[in-house]
């Protein structure tokens, strides 16, 4: 296991780039620190380690990812999730504490969007269970916990499966929340659903739109025709040329 930490670390600080990795720290608010890797290289030592390692145990992928989550290092959590998007085979219901656990200690958007739409949506579309976390995660006092429970589904409404009526539950709750993060997902889960369920989306965004920010009403109704953009009320208003004022 150390063995196999240092190589995936060596290989992360061979591609580092301190300029770089001032500005992600800065974009994203992380308390972590930063090689300044890019998510491409993650992508890329992740798909390297499965064709070498194509049969490495569940013991041995769950540990490297858990070690790698434990780093002080933004780059190295990142791996460890890229790690695990890449042996799916072990992404079922037994996995979902572990993928709490990380939701929970996850202080970025980045984190926890890899987490929910990458990881947790392989075990909902495996096991129905596991919609259980969800529910769980949609009343939790942390916003990103809830962030998770709306857009753990994304992958799933582009095509057309998971538990809409769900997210209508989950999202008419927290319709009138202020934090952004929750109004966004909100809204990009309907623009996603929008893609397959058009008419389900509208109806939705219809019987919240007097509550309903208008980035969610924006976001939601990005894919709809323009005439139901306007009957939302998720129309962009323009000003005038001469009314703009330059900085």
């Amino acid at each position: 296991m150390k063995q196999q930490i240092d190589s995936l670390r060596r290989e992360l600080k061979k591609n580092a780039d301190p300029e770089r990795a001032v500005q992600e720290k800065r974009y994203l608010k992380s308390p972590y620190k930063f090689f300044g890797t890019s998510l491409p290289l993650a992508d890329r030592i992740a798909k390297e380690f499965r064709k070498t390692h194509d049969d490495a145990s569940r013991d041995c992928i769950l540990g490297l990812a858990q070690k790698l989550w434990a780093s002080k290092y933004h780059d190295e959590k990142r791996l460890g999730l890229r790690l695990l998007q890449f042996y799916p085979e072990y992404l079922d219901l037994s996995v979902m504490p572990v993928l709490e656990g990380m939701l929970s200690q996850s202080p970025t958007w980045d984190l926890v969007d890899d987490i929910s739409i990458h990881l947790v949506s392989e075990v909902l579309e495996k096991d129905k269970k596991a919609f259980s976390y969800l529910k769980k995660w949609s009343r939790s006092d942390n916003f990103w916990m809830r962030r998770a429970s709306l857009i753990s589904q994304i992958l799933l409404f582009r095509q057309n499966k998971g538990d809409k009526k769900l997210f209508f539950e989950f999202a008419e709750r927290m319709i009138t929340e202020k934090e952004f993060f929750i109004r966004k997902a909100i809204g990009w889960g309907l623009r996603e659903m929008s893609k397959t369920d058009p008419e389900g989306a509208f109806r939705f965004l219809i019987k919240v739109r007097d509550r309903a920010s208008g980035l969610t009403l924006r976001e939601g109704a990005k894919r709809l025709p323009e005439d139901k953009k306007a009957r939302v009320g998720a129309t962009r208003r323009v000003a005038p040329t001469r009314c703009r004022i330059w900085s």
